[in-house]
């Protein structure tokens, strides 16, 4: 089966985000994160309550409004992050190949990628998990990358008879 698509930093950036989102470290170091700011907050609001010798509860409630807005919007900061630096990493290098049009070989024994600045063929073997989301399909050859399959405009019920799930 012949399939032609086109990679965008979008589609890389998606990738990125839901890899994250999937990945048990990428889960705690989110959950990790949107805990230590608040208690940050509330550590330096006892700091300077002591320092200060303030025994105002008013101090405690701007550090505390501050801890739950943190945990509330961290999630969307960390998104919008990890956007700007896959773009930021997209830039800085050379990545011919990476975007743009590619066509996908889905063959018996493993699929072959094709770009204009070269091949890649891996067997089913080789191909450690599929993901499948509402708008792509990752085909992940590693614990950290995978050929990123757009849905767009694809028959998914001839792909999905291609495709090794396990």
């Amino acid at each position: 089966m012949k399939i032609q698509y086109e990679l965008t930093e979008d589609d890389y950036i998606r990738f990125n985000l839901s890899h994250i989102k999937r990945s048990k470290t990428g889960k705690r170091m989110i959950l990790l994160q949107r805990i230590i700011g608040p208690l940050i907050f509330l550590g330096a609001a006892f700091v300077l309550a002591t320092w200060l010798q303030e025994t105002d509860w008013w101090l405690y409630g701007i550090y505390g409004i501050a801890s739950v807005l943190w945990f509330l919007y961290y999630p969307k900061y960390f998104e919008r992050h990890v956007r700007k630096q896959t773009r930021r990493l997209i830039d800085e290098r050379s990545n011919e190949g990476m975007l743009g049009l590619h066509t996908m070989d889905l063959e018996e024994n493993g699929l072959r990628d094709l770009n204009e600045f070269g091949e890649a063929r891996v067997s089913w073997a080789g191909i450690k998990e599929v993901v499948e989301e509402d708008d792509y399909v990752y085909l992940y050859n590693s614990s950290v990358s995978a050929y990123i399959l757009p849905k767009r405009g694809l028959d998914m019920e001839e792909v999905r008879r291609w495709l090794p799930i396990r």
